[in-house]
């Protein structure tokens, strides 16, 4: 749609480099296609889709599509993992969150971005459904799985954590 294209406003232009120099992380997820290329052309720190997934997976528009996610790792950025059905599935009437569509929405992103371009954005207080991952006390059972899908530990700990403390200490 038309809407996607719009970018940030005048104002949200001239904020970008006052949130740089103040060390403010600057999140995308919840902005149109104009919006996340105008961050990606101003900013000159990383900056983060905290609860975003692939759109060539599942259909929303705020989801990344392919070329923001090499945009958001030749950035330095990082997408947090959203564990939302609604978020994870290609037919949004499934209320089914599982490890294997986070896999796969991760897989896309390393693919596309780099190891270093994915987190966990877990969402927990805004989503619900049937959820395999359900609270912070699982997220245990995504790293195993990643682990068996022929990631190593140094990985895993990158998309568990590393990639976002990274991000944190580089923009603060």
């Amino acid at each position: 749609p038309e809407i996607m294209q719009k970018g940030l406003k005048d104002f949200g232009k001239e904020a970008i480099p006052y949130m740089n120099e103040l060390g403010i992380i600057i999140d995308v997820s919840h902005l149109s296609d104009g919006g996340f290329m105008d961050v990606a052309s101003l900013s000159k720190k990383p900056f983060v889709a905290s609860h975003s997934n692939c759109r060539s997976i599942s259909p929303p528009q705020r989801h990344l599509t392919a070329a923001m996610i090499k945009i958001l790792g030749e950035k330095g950025g990082v997408a947090g993992i959203n564990f939302g059905p609604e978020f994870l599935n290609e037919d949004l009437e499934i209320k089914d969150s599982t490890i294997d569509l986070m896999v796969k929405h991760i897989n896309n992103f390393v693919n596309l971005g780099g190891i270093e371009c994915v987190g966990m954005g877990s969402d927990f207080d805004g989503i619900g459904g049937n959820m395999e991952v359900s609270g912070v006390e699982k997220m245990n059972l995504i790293f195993d799985r990643l682990l068996k899908e022929g990631y190593n530990q140094e990985q895993v700990e990158k998309i568990a954590y590393k990639n976002a403390m990274r991000v944190i200490t580089e923009v603060m």
